[in-house]
Formats: structure tokens, C-alpha cells, sequence
């Protein structure tokens, strides 16, 4: 009689575990596992941000963000006008450590490398003589952040974090002054900058 009840209470222990399993694998069935977002401060600066997130395990993820800027401008004067373009690229890869929750919905601590290059020429407008300047200047970081990661309603994501983060940029200006077609003048010049300073993201996107 007493092992028929102990065979029962370990069948009802078994079966409740099972359960409690297959409710917990059905949850993180269900969860998102993708985040795609617009990183509306980068706008600020100029620049298209995207950020993506890829769930790993139940707190790691993967992410990349891409930064993308590019524009034309023009300088009138009396005597003469300047015009200008730029082109800038950015790459973030890192991870991410979900300290509560689940990845993509909860407390994070992540690191990023921060990779840029930027194109940046002034020339004096068509038909005018003068001096042309071309900037071409590479910038790579490190980067980590504590954040925070919520799905509001249907998918719909807010991210937001603060850190710190050390660069070395490394950039060079060409100077070619050919207002004397006799005497064209050119000059190069090298930088090299370390810097270390905060680092703040703000992500609005959908995760599915």
C-alpha cells in the first residue's frame, strides 16, 4: 500500500515537472528572438542608425548597429563659392548579458566595437580657382553600456542604455591650392587622437 503511494506522489512530481518544462519551453517558444530598430539620436547627428539584436540563449544576444550619413552643401560669395559633400559609415558589432528577464525584455550589460570612416572634401564651385580640401578619417573603439530593454505591447521595443567608451581616431587632410595654374601648392596633413568620453543609445523598433 505505502509504495503504490510513493509510486503515485513520484508519478504526480514527474508529470508536474514535465509540465512546468513544457509551459517554459512553450513561453521562450513564443518570445521574440529578433529586434530591428531606428536609433532616432543618430538622426540628430546627421547620421540613418539601425540596430539589430539576435537572441543567443535565454539572456545572450548578438547585436550590430550600421550608421550611415551622407549630404551636400554650398557656399556662395562675392567672389567666389565653396561646395561640400560628405560620406560617413559606422559598424557596431557587440553582445549583450540580460541580467533580469529574457533577452530583448529586461536589464542588459553589453560591448560593442565602434568601427567609422568618413569622406569629407570642400572644392571652390565650378569654374572658380581656389583651395580643395579632402578629409579622409577612420575612427576604432570599445565601448560597454548598461541599459535597459522593454517590449511595450505587440512587439513594439524600447532600448535605452549609458556607458563609456575609448577611440583612436586616425585621420589625414590634403590642402591643393591651384589658384596659380604656375604654382599649385599641395600639403598633407596626418592627426592622431585618443579619446575616452559617455556613450548613450535610444532604440525604437519592433522585435519578433
Amino acid at each position: 500500500m505505502r509504495s503504490g503511494m510513493m509510486c503515485g506522489v513520484v508519478l504526480a512530481v514527474v508529470a508536474s515537472a514535465a509540465s512546468a518544462a513544457e509551459q517554459e519551453q512553450a513561453q521562450e517558444s513564443e518570445a521574440p528572438r529578433t529586434f530591428v530598430g531606428l536609433a532616432p539620436v543618430s538622426l540628430g547627428q546627421g547620421l540613418l542608425g539601425l540596430d539589430g539584436e539576435q537572441v543567443l540563449g535565454p539572456r545572450l544576444s548578438a547585436r550590430l548597429g550600421v550608421r550611415l550619413g551622407a549630404g551636400l552643401g554650398a557656399t556662395r560669395g562675392d567672389i567666389a563659392g565653396i561646395d561640400s559633400r560628405y560620406f560617413q559609415v559606422g559598424f557596431e558589432p557587440g553582445l549583450r548579458y540580460y541580467l533580469t528577464g529574457t533577452a530583448l525584455d529586461g536589464v542588459w550589460l553589453g560591448s560593442n566595437l565602434e568601427l567609422s570612416h568618413l569622406w569629407l572634401e570642400h572644392e571652390p564651385s565650378q569654374g572658380n580657382a581656389g583651395s580643395t580640401t579632402h578629409n579622409r578619417d577612420w575612427n576604432l573603439g570599445v565601448a560597454a553600456l548598461a541599459g535597459y530593454s522593454m517590449v511595450v505591447s505587440r512587439g513594439l521595443t524600447v532600448q535605452a542604455g549609458l556607458g563609456f567608451g575609448a577611440s583612436y581616431g586616425s585621420g589625414r587632410m590634403t590642402v591643393r591650392d591651384d589658384s596659380n595654374p604656375n604654382n599649385v601648392l599641395e600639403a598633407r596633413f596626418d592627426t592622431e587622437v585618443w579619446t575616452i568620453d559617455e556613450r548613450a543609445t535610444l532604440v525604437v523598433g519592433w522585435a519578433f
